[in-house]
């Protein structure tokens, strides 16, 4: 059905040796254990409703800003209550709504799937309830600080729906942030992976890293067709393979090439227009975030412009993600 191109891991990793992948803006390193504490509840919270952010749109704090973004920077505005296991067990819609708004009215937000995001806070806010005493660093602790493993992290966050995702993509994203803030050093760093979700899928079907075999599902991506969890269980760990490939070529880290191909997949290969590459120029540079995240002197183009087999041939660009619904990304 797929394979991993190993040439194509190579060429797109030579252009990404020549990229300097600069510190996540929302990466706080906290000075006490109590930021600590915070930091990992509230890093828990947010990320347990990170999927579909799409919808969420606007400007906080003078910033207009989307997605991720938006969703961190309206939080942030009220860490300690997010931060707060009672406070979000307790958290209803129009509090919700009222957080992930410019102003604080549950009428002007933008959020959709409420009612989805709303259980997945109750039912992270009762797990470390019941089983942490309300803290997210009790669950690294009693990990002992490892990801993999039956009594590691990702088995203790799998008690969580919104973090059961067969490909941890949650799980990573948490972890590997948490990580790089020095909020939970990892004992076992190797078993970091990258954040599987639909910018990456993207990226990687049409750089060629990872090749499609199968006449039908080329057909399917192409089309925006359905597909069944089956088969995008299939795409997503053929991805991640790649990307270990691709990761290890270029000598960068798991969390540096997480945040870079994740803003790739957000600017240059983004799912709203054509990618900008080939013939187009870029007409987005005022809100691309890749040239923020990424040492990356952008002259019109992608930075993958001739490596990436999408930039050559119309028959890669017009690859898709998987279309499929989820509460995992």
């Amino acid at each position: 059905m797929l394979i991993v191109n190993e040439a194509q891991c190579q060429a797109i990793a030579q252009r990404l040796r020549q990229q300097t992948i600069r510190a996540d803006e929302y990466l706080f390193v906290p000075a006490t254990r109590e930021e600590a504490r915070r930091e990992a509840n509230y890093w828990t919270f947010v990320v347990a409703i990170c999927q579909h952010t799409k919808s969420l749109a606007g400007t906080i704090d003078g910033r207009w800003c989307r997605g991720w973004d938006y969703l961190v920077r309206a939080t942030r505005r009220v860490v300690d209550e997010v931060a707060s296991a009672e406070a979000m067990a307790a958290i209803n819609a129009d509090r919700l709504r009222a957080i992930l708004s410019d102003d604080f009215d549950p009428a002007h937000s933008t959020v959709d799937r409420v009612e989805e995001r709303l259980r997945q806070l109750h039912e992270v806010a009762a797990t470390l309830l019941e089983q942490y005493e309300g803290e997210a660093m009790n669950l690294y602790h009693q990990a002992g600080g490892r990801i993999a493993g039956p009594d590691g992290i990702i088995a203790r966050l799998r008690a969580i729906p919104a973090f059961q995702d067969p490909l941890n993509k949650k799980a990573q994203l948490l972890v590997g942030h948490l990580d790089a803030a020095g909020v939970w050093p990892l004992d076992d760093p190797e078993n970091l992976k990258v954040c599987m979700d639909y910018h990456a899928m993207r990226v990687a079907l049409r750089t060629g890293i990872v090749e499609i075999t199968d006449p039908g599902l080329r057909i399917a991506l192409k089309q925006k067709a359905p597909v069944t969890d089956e088969i995008n269980h299939r795409v997503r760990q053929v991805v991640s393979d790649a990307c270990d490939r691709v990761i290890a070529l270029s000598g960068v880290s798991v969390y540096e090439f997480d945040k870079w191909i994740w803003h790739l997949g957000r600017s240059c290969c983004f799912y709203d227009h054509e990618p900008i590459c080939g013939p187009r120029t870029c007409h987005k540079m005022d809100i691309c975030t890749y040239i923020k995240a990424v040492d990356y002197r952008c002259l019109g183009k992608c930075s993958l412009d001739g490596a990436c087999k999408g930039s050559r041939d119309d028959d890669y660009r017009a690859l898709w993600e998987t279309n499929v619904y989820t509460e995992y990304y």
